[in-house]
């Protein structure tokens, strides 16, 4: 097999998820760091915070969380550096670790997690969109 075709395949296949498992992991991180071990009930609201966020960015999107959406879109290797939706995302964690605490501050960093971690992508895929289009 031809190596660089089979990390071209990988990096297709997981250049949407990694930048989303650095700032979701990135912010549960920060959190510890804050606040220690969290309890059963932390873990259950960060977590769950970030499915609602995922629900309702799908409601957003699609104006239906039951949506079959036809996406077939092609992605240049520059969208695959998602470094001002992962560090502007943490950034975010970080201070909004100052501001809460216990379970809220576990409900509100995994609800802002997934919702701006994909907020962000937009004008970064949108720069890349741009950049690739004047070369």
């Amino acid at each position: 097999m031809n190596p660089q075709r089979r990390l071209s395949r990988n990096l297709l296949s997981e250049a949407r998820a990694y930048g989303y498992t650095l700032s979701i992991w990135g912010g549960g991180g920060l959190l510890l760091s804050q606040f220690g071990t969290p309890s059963t009930a932390e873990v259950f609201a960060y977590v769950g915070g970030a499915i609602v966020a995922f629900g309702l960015l799908a409601l957003l999107t699609f104006g239906d969380v039951t949506a079959e959406p036809d996406m077939e879109k092609k992605m240049t290797a520059t969208s695959f550096v998602h470094v001002f939706a992962t560090i502007g995302n943490l950034l975010v964690s970080y201070l909004l670790t100052f501001v809460l605490h216990g379970l809220l501050a576990f409900l509100v960093v995994g609800v802002q997690t997934t919702f701006t971690y994909n907020v962000l992508l937009l004008p970064e895929e949108y720069i890349a969109h741009l950049w690739h289009r004047s070369l």
